[in-house]
């Protein structure tokens, strides 16, 4: 029996310091990922461009800020399945496109602007195509005499 004592008190003393060196980089690959989700929360929610309320895309789809936390952000998402709620950490916001909507209606036309710039569009190439037919026809009357 005491053979079997020996060799558990020198396993022990062998194994104790790698369980300790193990422990100690699992926690500092928490602390790290932890550090790096707070930051990138705190950077995002002193962002003074981005508040919670505002009208965003993010990745091409309709969004709105719900809430800028400390570990992860909320965004409610329009898509085809209704409004949803998308959560994301916050070290993977700087990978995504985030666009802020300032002003939805600003560049929008309503549908007497357009049919006003279509008709525009159309009298201008009639106009082109109809000096370019009088062109030809003067050739063509040259040609003759």
């Amino acid at each position: 029996m005491d053979a079997f004592d020996q060799l558990g008190v020198s396993v022990t003393d062998i194994i104790g310091p790698w369980i300790a060196i193990l422990i100690s980089i699992v926690v500092a690959f928490w602390f790290k990922d932890f550090a790096i989700n707070l930051m990138q929360g705190l950077k995002l929610k002193f962002n003074p461009a981005f508040n919670e309320g505002d009208s965003v895309v993010l990745d091409g789809q309709d969004a709105i800020i719900v809430k800028i936390g400390l570990r992860e952000s909320v965004f409610g998402v329009y898509s085809d399945k209704g409004y949803t709620w998308r959560y994301v950490p916050n070290n993977r916001i700087p990978y995504l496109k985030l666009e802020k909507i300032v002003n939805a209606e600003l560049h929008l036309d309503s549908k007497g602007d357009k049919g006003r710039r279509i008709k525009q569009l159309l009298d201008e190439a009639q106009n082109q195509r109809i000096e370019t037919n009088a062109n030809d026809i003067k050739d063509l009357k040259k040609r003759k005499k």
